[in-house]
């Protein structure tokens, strides 16, 4: 994951038939505007609540390299997860991170971003590229 400048990955990506993901937002290549947290293992990750707001935005994933695509998210989320000792998490997550939760839980669920966007939101590494220079 940080090899290839991801900001979170989740079991099934690297084979594993468990209910896992690490959320670990941090300015890089792929995403310099990206908040920076600590990296966050979270184990059987539930999505609690969201907000009616929502954002379409660019995401990439680790699994699908060279490609892009605008997914439309909530802004808002209220999570529940456990840590590697046990400990129940509940908490608030918004904008950035709150998009990495949500795309890492739909790996869990055999989900890929791809899915959720239309295809006319499709863009290949180099054309996202070009698309972010004129912005």
């Amino acid at each position: 994951m940080l090899a290839h400048n991801g900001v979170g990955i989740a079991a099934p990506q690297v084979s594993e038939s468990v209910r896992a993901f690490i959320v670990a937002s941090r300015p890089n290549a792929r995403y310099p505007y990206a908040p920076l947290m600590s990296p966050t293992l979270m184990l059987n990750p539930e999505l609690i609540w969201t907000s009616d707001d929502m954002e379409k935005d660019w995401e990439g994933c680790l699994s699908i390299p060279g490609m892009r695509a605008r997914v439309n998210r909530h802004t808002s989320i209220e999570v529940r997860y456990l840590t590697l000792t046990g400990e129940e998490v509940s908490t608030r997550m918004e904008g950035f991170i709150a998009r990495i939760f949500q795309h890492e839980l739909d790996h869990l669920n055999g989900i890929v971003f791809l899915d959720r966007a239309d295809k006319a939101d499709y863009a290949t590494e180099a054309e996202f590229l070009k698309l972010m220079q004129k912005a």
